[in-house]
């Protein structure tokens, strides 16, 4: 009776063993398939950091019982190589210097989520229910050269709300080029926006819109000290739940075939965004710094497409996975926002601004030149 239980609890861990094997090497696939068409593929990567420590441990239990699996877990591991070094950043945390080295250009990425200020707020300044103020004094406290901001709000009518392109200015970033979405409500605009301290030379918006209702590719090219540097932002479409171009907001989250759809959708519009936006930066003139909020995760084909010939200064100096959102389940911790720079510039620091006033937390980079 002892054996043919041990029998059928074999069988099924080699069940589970291989479901997980396939669920893994699947995602090792995405850089080299047209994951808007074969989206199947893309899916288990939401969840690869958790299928990276359950495979794991399964090598550990099948050496233990010292089964041939532990070579067919340890092959798989090993296929995914280019996965795990795009996840994990393998260095401890660290102090992010305020002080900056010599020819060294800072740059912050955030989703500001409209500064706090949607249509119910108003704008209500201190003491009110805005983070706002804080918000703005945090970006001040940062002491950056170029800002580049995904889902900047800005008033039309400034008589009872505040400008945040002046308010900006006003700390010492003179340049600016901002670029609306489309479709957006009529008392006010929300984009992608760069700041620099640094003059502008030149900028142009690029049209990523498959949908009727996506963010622009931006650049600003900016002079510093006799460098000229090209600064991308963009912000790529997003999974949405509760509203999508197909006119149905009111359909209920827990019709599943209909999440899917979205999902589905999701990876199609980003697919071809991703390749837009590496056409775009390959013709650049100028050395890249490339920032925005992705909408998607490091084992994505978005994430191999962007990056493109660009380095990762999170993988470079960021640690463990670096998660961008407020949310997180398990292992998994979403890095879905960026700053790409090009390999003639030197990753000095990277952090990621744990502040709590926005659903995506800010990223900041020193990049030496």
């Amino acid at each position: 009776m002892y054996y043919q239980k041990s029998v059928v609890y074999r069988k099924i861990l080699v069940v589970i063993t291989v479901l997980i094997m396939v669920a893994y090497v699947s995602v090792c696939l995405v850089p080299f398939v047209n994951t808007s068409e074969n989206w199947f593929i893309a899916v288990p990567g939401i969840i690869f950091p958790l299928l990276f420590f359950l495979l794991l441990i399964l090598m550990v239990v099948w050496a233990f019982l010292k089964q041939r699996w532990v070579w067919g877990c340890m092959i798989a591991l090993i296929c995914g190589i280019q996965q795990i070094m795009a996840v994990f950043s393998f260095h401890f945390p660290h102090d992010f210097s305020t002080a900056k080295e010599p020819n060294t250009l800072r740059v912050m990425q955030w989703n500001v989520m409209g500064w706090d200020q949607d249509e119910d707020q108003g704008n209500v300044e201190d003491g009110g229910d805005t983070y706002r103020p804080v918000m703005m004094s945090s970006v001040k406290g940062q002491d950056a050269d170029v800002l580049c901001f995904d889902e900047f709000f800005e008033p039309k009518d400034t008589t009872f709300s505040k400008s945040n392109i002046a308010s900006i200015t006003a700390m010492g970033y003179p340049y600016h080029f901002f670029s609306p979405t489309k479709n957006y409500r009529n008392d006010s605009t929300s984009g992608v926006i760069i700041f620099s301290k640094y003059p502008r030379i030149n900028s142009g918006e690029f049209d990523l819109d498959r949908n009727k209702r996506g963010d622009h590719l931006i650049f600003m090219d900016i002079k510093v000290k006799g460098t000229v540097f090209r600064i991308f932002a963009t912000h790529l479409i997003a999974i949405n739940f509760a509203q999508w171009d197909d006119g149905q907001e009111d359909r209920s989250v827990k019709d599943y075939g209909w999440i899917v759809s979205k999902l589905i959708k999701g990876y199609e519009y980003r697919y071809y965004q991703a390749e837009f936006v590496q056409q775009k930066i390959a013709e650049s003139p100028y050395p890249a710094v490339l920032c925005g909020d992705f909408n998607d995760i490091p084992n994505s084909s978005t994430y191999f497409k962007m990056k493109g010939n660009l380095q990762d200064p999170f993988l470079e100096k960021g640690y463990w996975t670096g998660r961008t959102t407020r949310q997180s389940f398990l292992f998994i911790s979403p890095r879905i926002d960026y700053i790409f720079a090009d390999k003639k510039l030197k990753v000095l620091q990277f952090q990621t601004l744990h502040i709590p006033y926005s659903d995506h937390f800010p990223v900041l980079a020193d990049l030496q030149y």
